[in-house]
């Protein structure tokens, strides 16, 4: 049996490139799906979601396709990401999901793997990890789920239009600074007694190899979707 990991595909409806990608990927799986266990979906499946009730109903061609996966006992399991940590209950109902935590024990015959989004590694970046801080704590996503959708739209916009802006400003200035940090690599992975982290969001793919606790260790970045698509396979 197989498990599949895929991460930052980024889902948006001005972009069909992607999403063509994505209906090729739910063919190919369908094809095969009595080699495949589960699949993992390591954050950012879609380019924004603002809540189930308002972004259920824009992405509803790919849920559908989820949806077939797990009518073909095909187990998924999906974990949020910086874009779309708004994923919720409703999700996974519509889709037969199961939303998992960020640092998750994936455990194989061999090792227990650590997989997760990513961006809880990028510690250097001190204005972003403040501001993941409070979107993601309870009572900030209550009271944005309960803000009306128009001005859910508009919120989300004016976020992703100064993350933009931002990420270009620190491109300009110090491109490692949205990278991950490799003390709090290895902080989180002796933590958590692992010698294999998963991981996406960089959009840097590459297998890093490193000394952990004077053994060997390694960090795999998944890539994004963007052009084409890419899986790692288990």
């Amino acid at each position: 049996m197989k498990i599949l990991l895929i991460s930052d595909l980024h889902l948006d409806p001005e972009r069909a490139d992607i999403q063509h990608c994505f209906d090729q990927f739910i063919h190919c799986c369908l094809e095969d799906a009595s080699n495949i266990d589960a699949i993992y979906i390591l954050g950012d499946l879609f380019e924004v979601w603002i809540g189930d009730d308002a972004s259920i109903p824009l992405y509803q061609h790919s849920i559908s396709q989820l949806k077939r996966l797990s009518e073909q006992n095909i187990k998924l399991f999906v974990m949020h990401g910086n874009r779309d940590f708004l994923l919720g209950s409703a999700f996974e109902m519509a889709t037969g999901s199961t939303l998992i935590p960020d640092l998750y024990h994936l455990k194989t015959k061999q090792e227990t793997i650590l997989l997760s989004h990513g961006d809880i590694f990028c510690t250097d970046d001190i204005d972003y990890m403040q501001f993941r801080k409070m979107v993601r704590s309870p009572l900030w996503k209550k009271e944005f789920l309960a803000k009306p959708i128009s001005e859910r739209i508009d919120i989300a916009r004016s976020m992703r239009n100064k993350s933009k802006q931002t990420g270009q400003k620190k491109a300009q200035q110090q491109a490692d600074i949205m990278d991950v940090n490799q003390i709090s690599i290895e902080t989180i992975m002796s933590q958590q007694k692992v010698n294999t982290l998963i991981h996406g969001h960089t959009h840097r793919p590459a297998t890093h190899h490193f000394v952990l606790n004077g053994q060997p260790a390694k960090r795999i970045v998944l890539p994004d979707w963007k052009p084409c698509a890419e899986v790692l396979t288990i």
